[in-house]
């Protein structure tokens, strides 16, 4: 257990990397399904897998589409136009992606793991795989050399609508990522620390950042649509304009690439307005008031000191809320089965299997769940010191540290997820602005905006210190 910092450092990038390659796919079915809902039509409902010797054909709600989607486009023929300019054109799709992959690496997942082995020292594991002072600025700074891969497609293309698609992609982020940066600068101002697990940890303590800064977190989240190319911003892919803008030349592998880079975008935006705004892995966006305290009605900080000391009632009310939320899957199910059973549909039958199968699977998850955090709250005891104090707080066991960045980092994905929902819901909801609507928008009214709330935050700063 001397080096287990070490087995920790190198498992980190393994289990977020994996979490986020995961939730790719349910973000790419989200984005089909929430279409369909919103547009009142069937969505994806055609694709299936057959099982056999069960008589039982598998769509897994549209998620077959996905998989389909990925062999048509692996297998597809690679076909390079010969009028393009052959090495940039193939480069240029790999660069969104690699940055996608590389951000997620200063984005704090979880608070430090303090321990300290048996004869040992004492030991901190960050909840980052790459752990900077200055954390925010390399993450913009990453995060922009994504725009690199659509500007030099679309000029290696040789192709007009690609040209003026890549155009429109860095005009935005030029007028985008000043309103970006400046909307930020608030909270940065009232934490006073680039750090990103501080900024975390000031929220915990404090309130979440869309809190003291609302303004901020609404021009943030608009520049975020401008950089990650979603509607109203889609302007760089402008079918009715563009044909299908900068990657209108690129198929197969490189077509896939550039839509893999899209969504890894909207997932670590959403990562990352989870983080600066709505408190990161901190269960409250507030200190809670105990009417109970010795002295009367107390705060109570529900930091990760709490959530040790009280690590079966936090995990115990964890597991019964998934649970819930598979009781609410199950019961959506249901409704969709007994609203196919009535239609005239060809593949009744194989649909009313397929939704009694995943009713049933979701109904069992459920119980489970519900059983699990039942029990853990029920026969949850105070959780065991090490004897070890660190910064003026108790130090837990190891296994204490770990099963705490679990529940963090699923804090960190549940609130992702919400404003992943968020993205898609907004594209499938506005009609796409005009260019020059989106260059005013920059300009002429966010720009402003921000600056009026820099000041203001400016002063309020310097009252209240």
């Amino acid at each position: 257990m001397q080096n287990f910092d070490i087995i920790l450092t190198i498992l980190k990038p393994l289990l977020i990397f994996g979490l986020l390659f995961q939730i790719l796919p349910l973000l790419v079915l989200a984005e089909r399904r929430g279409a369909a809902i919103i547009q009142d039509r069937p969505g994806p409902n055609r694709a299936y897998i057959a099982i056999p010797g069960l008589n039982l054909k598998l769509r897994g709600f549209g998620m077959i589409f996905n998989l389909t989607d990925a062999v048509k486009l692996l297998f597809k023929e690679s076909f390079t136009a010969p009028f393009a300019h052959k090495w940039w054109y193939i480069l240029a799709p790999a660069i969104p992606v690699v940055t996608a992959i590389l951000t997620p690496a200063v984005l704090p997942w979880f608070a430090p793991i303090v321990h300290k082995p048996d004869g040992g020292a004492l030991q901190v594991v960050s909840g980052q795989i790459f752990d900077a002072n200055v954390g925010l600025l390399l993450l913009f700074a990453i995060g922009s050399l994504s725009v690199y891969g659509v500007v030099l497609g679309s000029w290696a293309s040789n192709s007009k609508y690609s040209l003026l698609g890549g155009l429109r992609a860095s005009a935005m982020m030029i007028s985008y990522e000043v309103s970006m940066g400046l909307s930020v600068l608030g909270l940065i101002l009232l934490v006073g620390d680039f750090s990103l697990t501080r900024i975390v940890e000031w929220q915990t303590t404090h309130a979440w950042g869309i809190l003291v800064q609302p303004i901020g977190f609404f021009l943030f989240l608009t520049s975020m649509f401008a950089e990650c190319n979603r509607n109203p911003f889609d302007v760089a892919e402008g079918e009715s304009e563009l044909v299908a803008g900068f990657h209108t030349e690129f198929a197969s592998s490189k077509f896939m690439l550039f839509m893999t880079a899209e969504y890894l975008h909207v997932l670590l935006a959403s990562v990352l307005i989870s983080t600066l705004y709505l408190g990161g892995y901190s269960l409250a966006p507030f200190p809670l008031p105990n009417p109970f305290g010795a002295q009367g009605v107390e705060w109570v900080v529900l930091d990760t000191a709490w959530i040790q000391a009280h690590l079966g009632l936090v995990g115990g009310i964890m597991l019964i809320i998934g649970g819930g939320v598979l009781l609410l899957l199950s019961h959506l199910v249901s409704v969709h089965k007994r609203a196919y059973a009535a239609t005239t549909a060809t593949d009744k039958a194989d649909r009313v299997k397929e939704f009694s199968l995943f009713s049933g699977a979701f109904m069992f998850l459920a119980f489970l769940s519900v059983a699990g955090g039942a029990f853990a709250i029920a026969c949850g005891a105070p959780t065991p010191l090490s004897g070890v104090i660190h910064e003026a707080k108790p130090v837990y066991p190891l296994w204490v540290g770990i099963v705490t960045a679990v529940i963090q980092l699923h804090i960190v994905l549940g609130k992702t997820l919400a404003v992943a929902w968020l993205f898609i819901w907004v594209r499938w909801t506005l009609p796409r602005f005009r260019y020059d609507q989106i260059m005013a928008l920059g300009w002429k009214i966010m720009i402003n905006i921000a600056l009026v709330n820099l000041l203001v935050t400016a002063l309020i700063a310097k009252l209240i210190k």
